[in-house]
């Protein structure tokens, strides 16, 4: 006789006290779950932003949630086994599938536990100069300086060479001014260091630093070293640019062009031909 013949007999094969048991142990499992979840919130939110606290704490739910419930299908006697076996070799499929994805997914949680950069920032990855607009689980993205949205994928940005030129308090503006041989470089470096002191973002110390690096061919090359506050370097630096080469030019002091002197082996004769009409 099946069951549909004789629905009492099957009624009548339930334990209900294996129902009753598999019920509270995943009830509890809810209730286990809903308390790791809270606690992994509050340790992870010091470390790593809301978004990437919230993706880890759900995952810590649902997995315990799983487990609990395999336990209570355990109790009423059915075997997942082959269902646990499928899921992985599904899994498996899906991580060679999804291994980019994986592998930015994984540079984000290095990037949000590292944090070498953070929205705000002026930096540099491989190349690409910019200021850090938003860094999420599997990308980061930074406006260029030509006002260009440049999205990077984190496994990239965990690979790069990173310079964070904000992450400092202070940097260096360094440039190179070429004078005529025919100058006074003495008077050239007394100008230049006068404009550096009257700066007021140039810091006294460490002092401003300004020496002959180099006798070029047209010119004698002077560097120029200043220590200034990171969030207003590149303002910094056109200015003392500016200033700088007003300066010479007020003081007289020639910034020479690159030019080269012609030598011929044999003397030029020149020849005038007069044009009669």
């Amino acid at each position: 006789m099946s069951m549909i013949e004789n629905p009492f007999n099957w009624i009548s094969s339930i334990d209900v006290i294996k129902i009753l048991f598999a019920i509270a142990v995943l009830s509890a499992g809810i209730v286990v779950a809903m308390f790791i979840r809270k606690i992994a919130f509050k340790a992870l939110i010091r470390f790593v932003p809301r978004e990437l606290t919230i993706i880890l704490s759900r995952t810590v739910y649902y997995a315990i949630i799983i487990v609990f419930a395999i336990s209570a299908f355990s109790i009423l006697g059915i075997d997942l086994t082959g269902l646990v076996i499928a899921g992985g070799i599904v899994g498996i499929i899906l991580g060679f599938a999804l291994q980019s994805v994986t592998a930015n997914f994984i540079s984000g949680l290095f990037l949000f536990w590292e944090r070498p950069l953070k929205p705000g920032d002026f930096i540099e990855i491989d190349g690409t100069l910019g200021r850090v607009v938003d860094i999420n689980i599997m990308s980061t993205r930074i406006i260029g300086l030509n006002g260009v949205l440049i999205r990077i994928p984190n496994e990239k940005v965990f690979q790069s060479i990173i310079r964070n030129y904000t992450n400092t308090v202070t940097r260096t503006v360094e440039f190179t001014i070429g004078i005529a041989y025919k100058e006074d470089a003495e008077k050239a470096y007394n100008i230049i260091k006068t404009v550096l002191c009257e700066h007021p973002f140039v810091l006294a110390e460490p002092e401003p630093d300004v020496y002959v690096v180099e006798l070029g061919n047209s010119s004698v090359d002077i560097r120029v070293r200043a220590w200034v506050p990171s969030k207003l370097w590149f303002s910094v630096m056109k200015e003392l640019l500016w200033r700088i080469k007003k300066a010479l030019t007020e003081a007289g002091i020639e910034i020479p062009f690159p030019q080269n002197d012609l030598w011929f082996r044999n003397s030029l004769e020149v020849v005038i031909k007069e044009k009669h009409k």
